[in-house]
């Protein structure tokens, strides 16, 4: 029996010695480079090409790798073996470029080059300048843009734009404002300008370093204050106007109550890190209605989300909503909708998914405008439709930092 024992630890000692010796084992001892790939065809795209080859015929292949240059920095670009194209850009101009292509082993051994001549389309962002389209408004300007590229999905079609103002005391232009996105079509704001005539300018930058022109403007910012926030009382307990949509579970529209220390007042106390929050599993839409202590035409408002770490565009943050005013919160049928909303996050990425530019929006507030020719208001209600955490659902709950509306005393 003793005998038996040893036999069987010697077989294990010798099992244990061998997997050792298959993981040190190099999955791929092959040392000789792999051919070259053939068959390049070149498709141009804003921005770069899109290059299509033959691989190889070679065990040893693990992917391709491009090379070339970019204002003077050399790039490299990499495709899996299980493709059969590679994309290559970054490219600012339409200038012809040299891009060389090599297949590379499991060993990391390069081919011989294949060098290829190609020419770009003009990059993304030059599409998007020339969509530009600039107007006054109030405290400022909007800037509406198109962005195409941006229907792929990708983050290199993302734009930062920057805004710049004449100083005729430097006899310079000034940077004082600044955007990001990544959708495929929007309009930015531009507030807090004093109501005279000035010259005001607009640029893009991709994230290639690629800028455009400077596409300058003269134009007189319409006269906005922001309303005293101080002033705002609750005005629940009110009639409250049954306009569709209706909740689906009781097809009636009501306040919503707050949920333990987070009450109604959080929204206007001026500290983005506080914030109101209603109970949980109300029948949406939700409404939540505001004396304004003043009655004004309305030109924008701006929301704080809750934020802090991974709150942004998840929870309880509103996604879909309406805005309604009146000058009569005892009279239900005399509120009219003011705006409706469906908030997207800039960066264009999915649901589950935020980015640092998404944080930092989220923190600066996102910004809506009113139409002008609306009617001037004393009372305004946020009717809340649905939140990030149950988009299209019958049943939830809304957290809000802060609330700001701006406007025109009457």
């Amino acid at each position: 029996m003793k005998k038996v024992k040893i036999f069987i630890y010697a077989l294990i000692g010798l099992s244990i010695f061998s997997c050792k010796e298959d993981l040190r084992a190099p999955l791929y001892d092959g040392q000789n480079p792999p051919p070259p790939i053939s068959s390049a065809n070149v498709e141009a795209i804003p921005g770069g090409v899109k290059i299509t080859y033959r691989l190889p015929d070679d065990p040893g292949l693990l992917y391709v790798k491009a090379t070339y240059d970019l204002k003077g920095v050399k790039m490299e670009a990499k495709s899996s073996y299980y493709n059969n194209f590679i994309i290559v850009e970054g490219f600012g101009d339409t200038k012809e470029k040299e891009v060389s292509l090599y297949a590379v082993s499991r060993s990391e051994k390069l081919s011989t080059p294949v060098t290829l001549k190609v020419t770009p389309l003009p990059a993304p962002v030059y599409d998007v300048y020339n969509s530009l389209q600039v107007n006054e408004s109030f405290g400022g300007f909007t800037i509406a843009f198109e962005n195409p590229a941006a229907l792929g999905g990708g983050v290199n079609s993302n734009i930062t734009m920057g805004v710049v103002r004449w100083d005729d005391t430097l006899k310079e232009w000034v940077r004082f404002d600044s955007f990001y996105s990544g959708l495929a079509k929007g309009m930015f704001s531009v507030r807090r300008q004093p109501s005279v005539l000035t010259q005001f300018g607009v640029f893009l930058k991709d994230r290639w370093g690629n800028y455009t022109d400077t596409l300058k403007t003269t134009l007189t910012p319409w006269p906005e204050v922001e309303l005293d926030r101080t002033k705002f009382k609750d005005a629940r307990k009110n009639p409250v106007p049954q306009r569709a949509p209706f909740p689906e579970l009781t097809g009636i529209v009501k306040d919503a109550e707050h949920e333990g220390s987070y009450p109604w007042d959080k929204m206007f106390d001026g500290d983005i890190t506080t914030f109101f929050h209603t109970k949980q599993r109300y029948d949406m839409p939700i409404w939540m209605p505001v004396d304004l202590g003043v009655t004004a035409k309305l030109s924008r408002y701006v929301l704080w989300q809750r934020t802090g770490s991974g709150w942004p565009f998840t929870h309880g943050n509103p996604h879909e909503w309406e805005i309604w005013g009146t000058t009569n919160v005892a009279d239900p049928n005399s509120w009219i909708k003011l705006d409706h909303q469906v908030m997207v996050k800039p960066s264009g990425s999915p649901i589950g998914v935020l980015t640092n530019d998404d944080k930092a929006v989220a923190e600066l507030g996102m910004e809506y405008n009113i139409d002008p020719a609306l009617p001037a208001v004393r009372y305004v209600a946020f009717k809340l439709i649905d939140n990030w955490a149950s988009i299209g659902g019958a049943t939830g709950f809304m957290h809000v930092a802060e609330l700001k509306f701006f406007g025109q005393l009457k």
